[in-house]
């Protein structure tokens, strides 16, 4: 913190203060209460967290090249260039004023520069706008690309559904930078000047990806997708969320936001009414947000479409390309009509942190899961009672405690008094497993800050695997490192025990695609294209839910590489990246 904003920060029975702002840490949480117009709201925010917004998130998520990492490439200074022009500046110029004026607030309160809080707080708009362009060039070759698929979960159970009749929506946010995200997680009431109060939960600096709820009990959760109907010169989601939860009492005044300004989205979001015990998942591209209601007092979004309209022009759906993305969903459908009539705020954290997968029905701890080894935040909400309980502590967050707030006490700026004022969430059925993801975790961590530590990186993935011997994630992503340090025979050895361990269609497949592009980098070619046609025979094969058929990259990879023979020169492929966010790289 600069001398200059240290004076201006007072320190009072261990809370900060900054005139009629303050922040106390609860847990760890750090609980702000903030008010007044959209630049004071975000100058308080930058007062006071000024040094946790400098060793937090925001650079990391400002650079989607390099993740803050120093770069004297030309190739990387143009790439950003090129960036600039086509996608930031574009979503610039079509933000409100007050998201803009919110995020210069935090800036100049911080000391950090705005175009770094305007990247940070727009991170995603690079994949949403890019990914696209790229498919539609590339459609028939794949493999030269890297496709980013988000992983975020929300639910509603409502009425018959609930143990009591009242509402209660489940949100978990999923991403990388799970080391920097969880460190300086923030929960933010906030009274502004104009429109309602509402609280919102984010990271130090950061509005992107922020659930929240106003006074009304109108809940706001976005989510990403990869539609091929998007345009940057739109609100982003940052944008809409802000005007949902300042201005909309009721759900006919979120749709009206949705519907009556121009939309630079490829996304969705689940807007929850809990006074009218409703809520409607919006599937929203540049063209339209279509809309999905309620079926059986549920709704439920992941990041794919569920609309027959969306799945039209949503590449996840049309392409199978995550099968986390029809799992979560599956998964948490079964978990509500498993619990129908029961579900209160201990079922549903026990929901978001939930770790069974859904195509193999065992218990998992990387991708494919609601309780995704890279959550970072997960709460609660009871909106008819104002109520929230917010999960914190590492990644995944969701498997840690969540802490209670009453939204009425502490807009108040009281104490809240809350019954539970903990949920506990989610219990291991085999504890090893936990110790090995965390392990895994640890290995994330630091590809994320030094991708070239690879020998530091396979030694923890082993130690996971010795933990948890079941997860065949941990087997295929040693598996890559090892490929790429040039030692076939042990990738080989990875792949082959993970062929015995129990798996999904998809894992199959992928297993066998890095097989015999293992098989080809030995110069065996024979042995290569069987492991590649046998790909070609699973891909033929009937399924019981469309949903899950092999992911077409794994197909497409296997046909080029049938044509061609995987050799070095094919290591920047995306068959072969290092891709911690998509488990192994491309399930």
């Amino acid at each position: 913190m600069s001398k200059e904003n240290t004076n201006k920060i007072e320190i009072r029975d261990g809370k900060r203060y900054f005139e009629d702002a303050w922040m106390e840490k609860k847990g760890d949480l750090y609980v702000m209460h903030l008010k007044g117009s959209p630049y004071e709201i975000g100058y308080q925010h930058g007062m006071l967290m000024s040094e946790e917004i400098k060793q937090g998130a925001v650079e990391f998520y400002a650079d989607p090249i390099m993740g803050g990492r120093k770069s004297r490439s030309p190739l990387i200074w143009l790439i950003r260039q090129y960036l600039n022009k086509k996608v930031y500046n574009p979503i610039k110029k079509a933000q409100t004023a007050e998201l803009l004026e919110q995020l210069k607030g935090i800036a100049d309160g911080s000391g950090i520069s705005y175009k770094t809080i305007f990247k940070a707080n727009h991170h995603t708009a690079v994949t949403m706008v890019m990914t696209p362009v790229l498919i539609k060039k590339y459609l028939k070759n794949f493999n030269k690309m890297g496709i980013k698929v988000g992983g975020c979960s929300t639910f509603v159970a409502t009425k018959e559904a609930t143990s009591n009749g009242k509402t209660i929506v489940g949100r978990n946010t999923d991403y990388g930078g799970i080391e920097h995200w969880p460190k300086f997680q923030t929960v933010s009431f906030v009274e502004p000047e104009e429109g309602l109060k509402y609280v919102q939960i984010g990271t130090a600096g950061i509005i992107m990806w922020a659930p929240g709820m106003n006074e009304k009990g109108i809940v706001v959760c976005a989510h990403y997708m990869i539609y091929d109907d998007i345009m940057p010169n739109g609100l982003s989601i940052a944008a809409f969320t802000d005007e949902i939860l300042r201005k909309a009492e009721k759900l006919d005044d979120a749709l009206n936001i949705l519907n009556n300004n121009p939309r630079g989205v490829s996304g969705g979001f689940v807007i929850t009414d809990g006074n009218k015990k409703d809520a409607f998942a919006a599937e929203v591209s540049t063209g339209k947000a279509t809309i999905r209601r309620m079926e059986n007092n549920r709704v439920i979004m992941t990041n794919m479409a569920v609309s027959e309209e969306k799945r039209q022009i949503d590449f996840v759906s049309r392409f199978n390309l995550n099968e986390g993305c029809p799992g979560r969903y599956r998964r948490l459908m079964h978990l509500i009509d498993e619990n129908y009539g029961n579900i209160d705020a201990n079922k549903a954290a026990e929901f978001m942190g939930d770790h069974v997968r859904f195509t193999t029905g065992s218990e998992r701890c990387a991708y494919g899961i609601v309780a995704v080894d890279d959550n970072v935040n997960s709460m609660v909400f009871s909106p008819e009672e104002l109520r929230l309980w917010i999960a914190a502590g590492p990644a995944p967050v969701c498997n840690n405690p969540y802490i209670g707030f009453d939204f009425k006490e502490e807009i108040n700026g009281n104490q809240s008094k809350i019954s539970p004022e903990i949920l506990e969430g989610y219990q291991f059925e085999n504890l090893k497993k936990r110790i090995g993801m965390q392990k895994f975790n640890q290995a994330y961590i630091i590809h994320e800050a030094n991708p070239s530590q690879v020998n530091e990186m396979i030694h923890l993935i082993k130690e996971a695997i010795e933990q948890d011997p079941e997860e065949v994630i941990y087997y295929q992503m040693v598996a890559k490192l090892l490929l790429h340090e040039g030692n076939y025979n042990e990738a080989i050895n990875f792949v082959e025990n993970a062929l015995n361990l129990k798996q999904s269609l998809n894992e199959k497949a992928h297993n066998r695609l890095l097989l015999g592009i293992l098989y080809d980098l030995k110069g065996d070619r024979e042995k290569a294209l069987e492991y590649y046609k046998e790909i070609r025979v699973l891909t033929k094969r009937e399924v019981r839910d469309p949903w899950f058929k092999v992911n077409a990259m794994i197909d497409t990879f296997a046909q080029v590489y049938i044509k061609k023979p995987f050799t070095k020169k094919n290591l920047k492929d995306r068959s072969v990246l290092i891709d911690f966010s998509q488990g192994s790289g491309i399930e």
